[in-house]
């Protein structure tokens, strides 16, 4: 990582993974990839319904190839996995952490399903999450992590052609304008999307999918 504070610019590559459902045998490509990114982020259902002790493992994989690691927790991860994320120091979700100057901001879960999994909220339990985050100066890129996409993009739409992801998401995005954002949740929705100005990257299923990003004088990314 390269920082110059003239002009405030920066040069930072991060992986963005989601949806591991505790898939951890990626192979040696994917290791490589993890260990020499400047950060890895990933955008929820680290565990397939799984618990502290599930999450814990698979965290520490990914810790023993790097240690600067973002995450939110996804729909199937239960509460208790939000516990193991915040003492480890990992935990987005409700969080704002600056790394140089780039502001990142968290909300895990998704909203309501009628499959009644173990963290869903309602729009206004995530519009109140979303309130806590207000643009910083100095910042080059404000980035938010969301395990939910935002509603009516091509990162939400399941193979019926339904839009499922989330209205609040979107009018947060819609005002707020962040640079940024990385979700999962709709495993079919692999891709990207604007909404302004702001790139929306969902990056399928890990570890069969995930994207590469470079922050610096623009974001580039590459889907893989």
């Amino acid at each position: 990582m390269s920082y110059l504070n003239e002009g405030i610019r920066v040069t930072m590559k991060i992986l963005a993974i989601a949806d591991v459902h505790g898939r951890t045998n990626f192979d040696k490509k994917v290791a490589q990839i993890i260990t020499s990114a400047d950060l890895v982020i990933i955008a929820g259902d680290i565990t397939n319904f799984g618990d502290e002790k599930e999450a814990q493992s698979i965290l520490e994989n990914f810790v023993a190839l790097n240690k600067k690691i973002f995450v939110v927790p996804g729909n199937c991860d239960l509460l208790s996995v939000n516990d193991v994320l915040t003492r480890e120091g990992s935990n987005l979700h409700g969080e704002i952490k600056i790394i140089e100057n780039i502001t990142f901001c968290g909300v895990g879960g998704c909203s309501k399903t009628p499959f009644h999994t173990p963290q869903e909220y309602s729009e206004s339990e995530i519009e109140e999450l979303l309130h806590r985050f207000n643009k910083k100066e100095n910042t080059r890129f404000h980035i938010l992590v969301s395990h939910a996409p935002p509603y009516k993009t091509k990162a939400d739409k399941i193979f019926l052609g339904l839009h499922v992801g989330s209205r609040t998401i979107r009018n947060f995005i819609e005002t707020f304008q962040p640079d940024l954002v990385v979700c999962g949740h709709i495993h079919e929705a692999r891709g990207s999307d604007k909404i302004g100005n702001t790139i929306i990257i969902n990056p399928g299923p890990f570890p069969k999918h995930y994207a590469v990003i470079t922050l610096a004088e623009a974001i580039d990314y590459e889907l893989y």
